[in-house]
């Protein structure tokens, strides 16, 4: 499976795409919400296409809000293209990982299907549908 992009938990996503760009990132999209999730989401990319995914808690509801009241501003999963969901799926049932939730559409990735998914010795993970017009380099 390609990774499509790392998910990064933050507190404050203005500063840490602040603390990214200063790295030599740029932008990729708009920040967006979205309320299934309890997040606003902010794409960025180095100049190689690698993407990382900023994630911030809308409020203390928020799953992301556990998370950085344990772990801080940390990794919080890889995402991998799938271009079949449902196969990819089933496959990785049989490897032991648990779903987390069911496919649906992400705002912040134009509506594409996502599903997360529980490894243990991986963590989280999450799928998303293949868009071959993702944000790739050249910034």
């Amino acid at each position: 499976m390609r990774i499509n992009h790392v998910g990064y938990a933050v507190q404050d996503i203005e500063a840490a795409a602040a603390s990214f760009l200063s790295l030599g990132h740029y932008i990729c999209g708009t920040e967006t919400e979205d309320r299934k999730q309890g997040v606003k989401i902010l794409f960025i990319s180095d100049p190689s296409g690698a993407k990382i995914e900023l994630i911030a808690p809308l409020d203390e509801n928020s799953p992301v809000s556990g998370w950085l009241r344990k772990n801080g501003n940390s990794l919080y999963h890889v995402c991998y293209e799938s271009n079949d969901l449902a196969a990819d799926i089933a496959e990785l049932r049989k490897k032991g990982f648990i779903t987390v939730d069911s496919p649906s559409p992400a705002p912040a990735m134009e509506g594409r299907r996502v599903v997360f998914l529980y490894g243990k010795h991986t963590g989280l993970i999450e799928l998303a549908e293949t868009d071959k017009n993702d944000c790739q380099g050249d910034g």
